[in-house]
């Protein structure tokens, strides 16, 4: 019997990573404020058949001190529960992490990257990590330094549709690099191929990678969907991706119901006159509520030109689309992580960025103060 205590950011993922291990589930506990030590104190004898608990500390509103008060409960009362620490935004020699060492949990995961989340935590669930693999949580640094961190935003299943304004102008070229950029913001991403085409089959060839049962191949951490289409796409969203990228390949041509429900729609468009001229085809095919919500991206073009495009597309006598970006040109879409604006386009699915601040020692004793006062006040 397992059961994981987490918020909403996670869930989905230590979720499936249960059930891939064939356990049986306790019902878990999903809270972006949760009190584990009130839980603990109130309801410590409910978890008696537990075999495996899983706790994402980073949604817990306690102190480091009440965590390791309600951790030691746990190792005292049930000494053969399994214990996954999940601490996503915790580094190593972290002083929390080398006393939950100390304290004999060795199952400690700290990366906020979904894959290697996935990866940590079924092993930790399945084997479980040994003393000396979980040493490097066995000292303390003693200096404290103040460093930025990402909290990761509760993304699931964001679906992206890109299409383009004619063939060959881009479209899975620049979706992979898309990916790429999705992938290192450790996110789980998966590219399905929409347009009837064999373009991902034969990437899968030429880098000889294999077909999973689902119908995938991975590459570079991206699963890969080849010659999909809108009938298979319950399968991909059974699994736990953050971010699924949809390439529909030519837009005239494309299923368009489809495209419209994704909630990113891009569009790759070229800056030359016959490229020009095919673009208008999709303000003459798409509504004008549906224009002013695609996102317009241009290939190849020369920055002397941005500023007559987006006129153009924007104003005077144009169809008064604001959402227009000019991509960087890459050789190479699988080593490529840049996409040209995405951090302003995606700005809120991406990590939020965080300067973690220094507590003066008044500002601790009231905010300890106030714990206590609330934990009585619970009791």
């Amino acid at each position: 019997m397992i059961i994981f205590f987490s918020g909403t950011t996670f869930q989905q993922v230590i979720n499936e990573v249960i059930e891939k291990t064939g356990q049986i589930m306790f019902p878990p506990e999903i809270s972006n404020e949760l009190d584990f030590l009130k839980e603990m104190r109130q309801n410590i004898t409910r978890y008696e058949n537990v075999d495996i608990m899983i706790l994402d500390e980073s949604v817990c509103r306690n102190t480091d001190e009440e965590l390791l008060t309600a951790l030691e409960m746990l190792r005292t009362m049930y000494n053969d529960m399994k214990i996954i620490l999940f601490a996503p935004y915790r580094q190593e020699g972290d002083d929390f992490l080398t006393k939950c060492f100390q304290m004999g949990i060795l199952n400690i995961v700290n990366t906020d990257d979904f894959l290697k989340i996935r990866e940590e935590l079924e092993y930790c669930i399945v084997i479980g990590k040994t003393y000396r693999e979980a040493a490097r949580y066995k000292e303390s640094k003693k200096e404290r330094v103040v460093v930025r961190h990402e909290r990761k935003r509760s993304v699931n299943k964001r679906m992206i549709g890109i299409a383009g304004v004619e063939g060959n102008i881009g479209v899975t070229h620049n979706a992979i690099v898309l990916a790429n950029f999705f992938r290192k913001q450790g996110y789980m991403v998966a590219l399905v191929e929409m347009n009837g085409g064999s373009a991902f089959e034969e990437i899968r060839g030429a880098f000889e990678e294999k077909t999973f049962q689902d119908g995938y191949f991975t590459l570079g951490g991206v699963d890969f969907y080849a010659g999909w289409d809108v009938t298979k796409l319950p399968g991909v969203m059974e699994h736990s991706y953050n971010v699924i990228l949809l390439d529909f390949g030519v837009y005239r041509e494309c299923d368009r119901t489809a495209f419209e429900r994704c909630e990113d729609k891009l569009i790759i468009s070229g800056s030359k006159p016959w490229e020009l001229e095919a673009a208008n085809e999709v303000f003459e095919l798409a509504s004008q509520d549906a224009l002013f919500k695609y996102i317009f991206c241009f290939n190849f073009t020369p920055q002397s030109d941005y500023d007559a495009i987006k006129e153009g597309m924007g104003g005077n006598g144009g169809p008064g689309i604001e959402n227009v970006h000019f991509l960087s040109y890459t050789v190479n879409p699988f080593t490529s992580f840049e996409f040209a604006d995405a951090e302003d386009i995606f700005s809120e699915i991406l990590p939020e960025r965080q300067e973690e601040k220094r507590e003066g020692f008044f500002a601790k004793l009231k905010s300890k103060g106030k714990r206590k006062e609330e934990t009585e006040k619970a009791q």
